[in-house]
């Protein structure tokens, strides 16, 4: 099975999922990056045409071919921060037996997802929610990212090198 990365966006889940598939050796998927090839336009613009319930869908979809993908079975897939909205989504991660849950503070990932020109923040949610709005999404995700991860990293005092070799000595 694929070990797959969850967590706010922000957390640092694209670069330590690179770390660790490098160490590795294996494949790297990254959902948005993925949801993006395949749609041929940014997460920003399918929010734009459709909503963010089009892009769950999407997601959802993405997540199922990838999980079944039996070139993938030995992969390191990082998934979008909002992945757990979706309660197919979460029954999906909860069958799978290397879900790790990357966890930091709010205002770590508020500061990475925030720190450039608003005008040029390519995370749609960003782009149409408050700092208030931001950190009320994090809490209400924080108990179905746990739901989902069958681990959780504290991430704070760790770089992403140290923590994909945190998560090796869990395999």
């Amino acid at each position: 099975m694929p070990i797959i990365l969850t967590g706010f966006m922000g957390v640092g889940k694209t670069t330590v999922g690179r770390a660790l598939a490098e160490d590795l050796a294996i494949p790297f998927v990254d959902m948005d990056t993925y949801i993006e090839e395949q749609a041929g336009k940014s997460i920003s613009d399918i929010f734009a045409e459709g909503g963010e319930s089009h892009f769950r869908q999407i997601e959802l979809a993405v997540l199922k071919s990838l999980l079944q993908n039996p070139d993938l079975n030995q992969a390191v897939i990082s998934t979008g921060g909002g992945v757990v909205e979706t309660a197919e989504c979460r029954q999906l991660l909860k069958e799978q037996d290397q879900v790790f849950y990357m966890q930091d503070v709010f205002e770590t990932s508020w500061r990475r997802i925030s720190r450039h020109n608003p005008a040029k923040v390519q995370r749609p949610l960003v782009k149409v929610n408050t700092r208030e709005e931001m950190l009320a999404k994090y809490n209400r995700r924080i108990p179905l990212y746990i739901e989902t991860a069958n681990f959780t990293l504290d991430v704070q005092k760790s770089n992403a090198f140290q923590t994909a070799k945190t998560i090796q000595r869990y395999l």
